[in-house]
């Protein structure tokens, strides 16, 4: 049984609380051939143009079946470093967790950029009086950053598995950290770390994206996202005076929709079905309706909010 929605009012009561810790796992000991294929693929942070009002176009997808490290490492070498992490990005995997064996869904238009690959919509017009909104689908395992209603990135993520998942409802960004050790487990490094949830440590962050919801609760990133989302959200602004009164809150996030756990991933089957990953509008309107704060003018005649208990750092970190 899932979690209930999180309303805005209860997570701000939570801001502060420390709780229990722990948001990484053991990864996976790569052979030398994923060594090598690492070194080989250290791709550059994909741009994110600025958007147009409206999709261009519906991306095609072929099937590549990866039979042997050979062919994965020449896979690699074709497409360019950029092109690859486009790839990966469309199959929500890191390069450590493409296996032989695997097929990979790879685009049919070699020019297509990040933002055409994009399964949410480039415009959410109930956004727009939004300076920066998230949004975490977590049907398709993927998020996406808006700002003043228009499309600026979206990327993978691997969210809570089946027996931990991501609780849906209205987060804030409220605190981050470039780097910080899991107090559930200190071999657990957290990178770009940013923080959603003090009580049960909900947070984004650098950490092994496999290709499906892995984690304990967190919504996992690939580097290039996780940097660029660290620097782009806001934080929440305390009082001086008093550190558990919250007198903003940082850049909002909405975590909807549900992942249909032991059934085909949506992403895997865009070779039949290039639809298969779209978030459309409806879906994403339906999410805001649900959990988003009335107008700022009406929230600003509601007293802050307050947290009820220690400061940021000593919160736990989930993986």
């Amino acid at each position: 049984m899932s979690p209930p929605p999180r309303s805005r009012a209860a997570l701000a009561a939570a801001a502060l609380v420390i709780g229990l810790a722990g948001c990484a796992g053991p990864r996976p000991t790569g052979e030398a051939t994923r060594d090598s294929l690492a070194a080989l693929v250290h791709p550059a942070p994909v741009p994110s143009p600025v958007p147009p009002d409206t999709v261009v176009h519906q991306p095609g997808y072929r099937t590549v079946k990866i039979p042997d490290d050979k062919t994965l490492r020449t896979l690699a070498r074709e497409l360019g470093p950029a092109r690859f992490l486009l790839v990966l990005k469309v199959n929500r995997r890191d390069s450590l967790h493409v296996r032989t064996g695997d097929s990979l869904m790879v685009p049919t238009d070699t020019t297509a950029d990040l933002l055409a690959l994009s399964p949410f919509p480039r415009q959410v017009p109930g956004a727009r009086d939004l300076a920066k909104l998230l949004l975490v689908s977590r049907r398709v395992q993927a998020f996406a950053a808006y700002q003043s209603g228009s499309l600026a990135r979206w990327g993978p993520t691997s969210t809570g598995r089946e027996s931990l998942p991501t609780p849906e409802g209205l987060y804030h960004t409220n605190w981050k950290d470039k780097e910080r050790t899991s107090t559930f487990n200190e071999e657990w490094l957290l990178k770009w770390y940013v923080n959603l949830e003090n009580f049960v440590g909900i947070s984004f962050h650098l950490f092994d994206l496999p290709g499906y919801p892995a984690s304990h609760s967190c919504i996992r990133l690939l580097e290039d996202d996780a940097i660029w989302l660290y620097d782009w959200v806001d934080e929440w602004k305390l009082d001086r005076n008093d550190p558990r009164r919250i007198l903003k809150p940082g850049t909002p996030v909405v975590v909807f929709g549900a992942f249909a756990y032991g059934k085909k991933s949506p992403w895997r089957r865009l070779a039949a079905d290039s639809t298969a990953t779209n978030v459309p509008l409806y879906e994403i309107e339906r999410a805001l309706n649900a959990y988003l704060e009335p107008p700022a003018s009406e929230a600003a005649s509601k007293p802050p909010a307050r947290a009820d208990s220690l400061s940021a750092p000593s919160s736990p970190s989930l993986r």
